[in-house]
């Protein structure tokens, strides 16, 4: 035998004489009987329903599909093939999204994603993830701009939608409302909701990126602009994405699964779960950035670099720490030495400023690291030198339990498939960075939860990960993990905020003409008038220089306003008597069908 080594390989049967077939269709029956079947076991969690279904007509109807599917097979056999493979995943994804609708549990739906994963799998190992005739270019771009228009429309439609039901609070929406009446007038940031009394929002956060959206506000002087300018800035990430991925030589399909997976993606898609934050422009910067440095831009790279650090305080983090990874992975010491200089120095110019002419740095967020009146330096030293302690901190929340931050890991990785921890080299790891600080080292509780805006800045890092990481992959590998995302992604989309979208529609339509009333009431107080108000009707009414949120506002520091207005639906009832104590007296009370909506106060 000359000593030559025979290749042994078992060709897999997939054709006739195979069990494949038979399998496939038995499963896909199955699916389509549990379809059918999901009305009648309505909720699909408790027995209730699923007793009353008797056995011989789940088989009735089980051995129905069967018949059916053959005689499909049999009818498109010589006309147009539509092969059985395309059924199963069909099926099952309808009774996926069925159940998600019904029980909008994590835990559920990631363990749906291990089933579709598996299937997934499956299908990759034959070959039938792959597109027929891949994405042009200009397929592509169409997708995407598709992907960015829903995505608008959803979370900048949800977003209209809370204001004009009256779901938005002073914090932190009648705030920013406040603001940017003020900007227009005056060009000032000036607010009396923040703090109880007139003050610059920028002496709480230093953020001069939000004069950016003031020619647009300037000219539709609205709230409801804010929240639908928010989504359009988070929808642009995708442009500098796509360049990201073209330069990284991303295939046109990819680069649109990856579009597709950042607007659908927990942390963006229900970042805006609290209305208008200035966050939400550290995505497209941030990756704008990435793209710039990438390209070898300076002049850009400085412009990004700017304008991330602009958006917030404590935004050089996030440049700091892609200089690390400028630094230590691409070997770039030059350029990633001046980004962290440049960094630093801000930061420090920032602390100095709102120390000094400000409300200080909000450094109650990482108090766990900070014995008594300690600074951030006194943090930073602590994690250095107890780096256990720190890693004790990543896995709990304030009440000792490792549920809300597990969740929290698990809604941003599994809808990437867990792609940024596939790094070749360890060094790129140190783009998670971002997310273990603002994440999972603080205590405070709304930073590991992706209905926050607190992850539009780390979801940046992760994509930008993604990114490298696919270009160094298999194309089988980077297929299958793309296809177990997008079933993570869309099942959390649908879970998440499409059904908060389509529960505050309903609620629009179901009590319009209420809303209308509370509308057209808070419309007619003159805008002169100085008001103190709940909290939800706060943004309605955050055009005028003087207004303040009942729940936090002291009538002993402040001489009477012209109007109190408190939300008569329930849940004033104190503050009603603390104000009639003080001698106001109920001038009006506005009325929906009997029904109390407003009551409106003047001083006695």
């Amino acid at each position: 035998m000359n000593g030559s080594k025979l290749p042994l390989k078992l060709k897999r049967k997939s054709g006739p004489g195979s069990l494949e077939q038979p399998v496939m269709r038995l499963l896909s029956a199955w699916c389509l009987s549990a379809d059918l079947l999901s009305a009648a076991v309505y909720p699909f969690d408790e027995l209730t329903q699923t007793a009353k279904v008797r056995l011989p007509v789940f088989f009735l109807i089980f051995s129905l599909q069967i018949l059916f599917l053959s005689l499909l097979e049999y009818y498109l056999k010589n006309r147009r093939p539509l092969p059985e493979r395309a059924i199963l995943p069909a099926a099952f994804g309808v009774y996926s999204f069925v159940t998600v609708g019904q029980k909008k549990d994590i835990l559920y739906i990631l363990l749906l994603c291990c089933l579709w994963t598996v299937l997934l799998r499956y299908y990759s190992a034959r070959g039938w993830l792959r597109l027929k005739k891949p994405l042009t270019k200009k397929k592509s771009a169409v997708l995407i701009a598709v992907s960015a228009c829903l995505f608008v429309a959803a979370a900048g439609g949800a977003g209209v939608l809370r204001y004009l039901t009256f779901r938005c609070p002073n914090f932190d929406f009648g705030i920013f409302c406040q603001m940017y009446a003020s900007m227009r007038r005056t060009l000032l940031p000036v607010t009396t909701c923040e703090r109880d009394g007139v003050l610059s929002h920028f002496a709480v956060h230093l953020s001069p990126i939000l004069y950016a959206l003031l020619p647009v506000y300037a000219v539709i002087p609205s709230p409801a602009v804010l929240q639908l300018a928010q989504a359009a800035i988070l929808a642009s990430a995708v442009v500098p994405l796509a360049l990201l991925c073209r330069f990284y030589g991303l295939s046109h399909t990819r680069t649109t699964a990856l579009a597709f997976l950042l607007m659908s993606f927990p942390a963006v898609a229900c970042g805006t779960n609290f209305d208008f934050h200035e966050n939400c422009f550290l995505l497209p910067l941030l990756l704008w950035l990435f793209y710039a440095w990438e390209t070898r831009r300076p002049v850009l790279t400085a412009v990004f670099t700017l304008g991330v650090l602009l958006v917030k305080e404590d935004a050089a983090v996030y440049v700091a720490f892609f200089a690390l990874f400028v630094f230590l992975d691409r070997k770039r010491y030059l350029a990633g030495g001046l980004l962290f200089a440049g960094a630093g120095a801000y930061f420090l110019f920032a602390l100095c400023l709102l120390t000094a002419r400000g409300e200080g740095v909000m450094t109650g967020r990482y108090g766990n690291f900070i014995a008594g009146d300690g600074s951030l330096l006194q943090a930073v030293k602590n994690v250095l030198i107890n780096p256990g302690y720190a890693l004790l901190q990543m896995t709990r929340d304030g009440d000792g339990d490792f549920a809300p931050k597990l969740l929290f890991f698990l809604e941003t990785a599994a809808p990437l498939a867990f792609i940024p921890f596939a790094a070749k080299r360890p060094s790129r790891l140190l783009l998670l960075l971002p997310s273990a600080l603002i994440h999972f080292l603080t205590l405070y509780r709304y930073q590991y939860d992706v209905g926050f805006q607190y992850g539009f800045g780390t979801s940046a890092f992760l994509f930008y990960l993604s990114v490298i990481n696919l270009s160094e992959m298999k194309k089988e590998t980077g297929r299958l993990l793309l296809s177990a995302a997008g079933a993570a992604g869309l099942m959390l989309f649908f879970a998440l905020p499409f059904s908060r979208f389509t529960g505050y529609f309903s609620d629009c339509l179901a009590n319009r003409a209420e809303y209308r009333a509370m509308r057209q009431a808070l419309d007619e107080i003159p805008r002169e008038n100085s008001v103190v108000c709940s909290s939800f009707l706060l943004p309605r009414l955050s055009s005028r220089e003087t207004v303040y949120d009942a729940d936090y506002h002291d009538p002993a520091k402040h001489k009477k306003t012209d109007l109190v207005i408190l939300d008569a639906r329930g849940g004033e009832e104190e503050i009603l008597k603390t104000y009639l104590a003080l001698g106001y007296r109920v001038a009006k009370t506005a009325e929906y069908g009997g029904t109390p909506l407003l009551v409106i106060l003047t001083p006695g």
